[in-house]
């Protein structure tokens, strides 16, 4: 569960390498898991370190085309329990856009990178899972993600440790439904979870990174739909 990927520290946006927590962004709803500031928050958010930290945020941001004014760097703390073991998470994000980021003295520009392109395939994946239960069963999202049934993604698992404990975590009494509520039905999100690390390892390695084309193929198509929806 420790277990960690390594990396090389580089400039922002710069083909952006380093250490990241396997357990970054686990619960992103606000009522799971225990969030309480750090000692001394309010001297953490005027230090220079702080202040540098925020401000490379907002460049990735920029860089992303994500709105800067819905990511908070925050200098709380938020941990949370999972198979007997507590763990800190690095970021959060909300079905309404909201990004949270939890401010590590230690965490690189790279790392912060890294984080974000997690967290923001989370808000993509919540923003065409909405679009998508609204609309009707022969809808257009609905024949576009047809092909990605259920027993073929739990066929596939996850494309790293940390997806992969997803898929080991599963409580549901049949495999998960792409844009259904996973985390409700089965106490784990593996096909969200599994995307947005699609997403990270995209950033963090390029688009020559080897990972399973299916689920490659399945990250385009949501944010060619995520970018659709934004028209």
């Amino acid at each position: 569960m420790k277990s960690r990927s390594t990396a090389r520290d580089e400039p922002p946006i710069v083909g952006a390498l380093s250490v990241l927590r396997r357990w970054l962004g686990f619960f992103r709803r606000a009522q799971q898991g225990a969030v309480a500031p750090k000692a001394g928050a309010g001297d953490v958010e005027t230090s220079a370190e702080f202040l540098k930290t925020r401000q490379a945020l907002a460049a990735f941001c920029r860089a992303f085309g994500y709105d800067v004014g819905k990511v908070t760097l925050s200098p709380q703390s938020k941990t949370f329990d999972y198979l007997g073991q507590s763990f800190t998470s690095e970021g959060q994000s909300f079905p309404d856009g909201r990004i949270e980021i939890y401010y590590d003295p230690d965490m690189s520009d790279a790392r912060l990178g890294c984080c974000l392109a997690h967290e923001l395939q989370h808000v993509r994946y919540f923003t065409v899972r909405d679009a998508y239960r609204a609309e009707e069963a022969d809808g257009p999202l609905h024949r576009r993600f047809a092909k990605y049934a259920p027993e073929l993604l739990a066929t596939l698992r996850g494309v790293s440790n940390y997806s992969n404990e997803h898929w080991d975590a599963w409580k549901g009494g049949a495999p998960p439904k792409l844009f259904s509520f996973e985390l409700e039905e089965g106490d784990s999100e593996p096909i969200n979870e599994t995307i947005a690390e699609v997403a990270k390892a995209l950033y963090n390695w390029g688009p020559d990174v080897r990972i399973n084309p299916l689920w490659r193929e399945l990250h385009d198509a949501i944010n060619e739909e995520y970018a659709a929806l934004q028209e």
